[in-house]
């Protein structure tokens, strides 16, 4: 029988590409993609709630990367740890054009204690979000940095880096 390791990390790029903003996330994981680590799955979602619960099964860590809207500076880059208090309200109102995204994802899980035991969510502050509309200019500008931070939570995660200079503490901005 021929089956695949269960992925120590996955780590799932939520958005839509057709909706300016919302890509943020599957932009991304598509940079991260290259960097071939073992144990890491790098997944894109297309961000309904059913969706996302399903992307995070079967890994024992998960990071989330996903458009947030909080009336922040658009291309500001969060970090919340889903066990430490989760998304604050003021991010969990879902660009999403399904309605109801990560975080309402991550509120059902908690109800039916489905998270996984490790699940980091990465939100990067957006401002357009209309159908056919292209991906701002602030938030282009952010990709390579959340890039850089994803890359140095996978190697921390992975233990091949000491946590030094580790991305912001939980609820952070930066």
């Amino acid at each position: 029988m021929n089956t695949s390791p269960i992925p120590r990390l996955k780590v799932i790029g939520v958005g839509n590409e057709w909706r300016g903003d919302d890509a943020v996330g599957l932009l991304v994981v598509r940079r991260l993609k290259a960097d071939q680590l073992p144990q890491v799955e790098i997944a894109e979602c297309r961000g309904t709630v059913t969706a996302v619960r399903e992307a995070w099964n079967a890994a024992a860590g998960v990071i989330v990367v996903d458009a947030v809207v909080s009336g922040g500076r658009p291309g500001a880059i969060y970090r919340f740890n889903a066990h430490g208090g989760g998304v604050p309200v003021q991010l969990s109102r879902s660009p999403s054009s399904h309605g109801w995204g990560v975080a309402e994802a991550l509120a059902l899980g908690q109800v039916f204690q489905e998270l996984p035991p490790f699940l980091i969510i990465y939100g990067i502050e957006g401002q357009n979000f209309g159908p056919g509309q292209e991906v701002s200019q602030e938030v282009e500008a952010a990709i390579p940095e959340a890039v850089r931070r994803l890359r140095q939570e996978i190697q921390a995660w992975l233990g091949r880096e000491p946590a030094k200079g580790h991305p912001p503490r939980i609820g952070e901005k930066s």
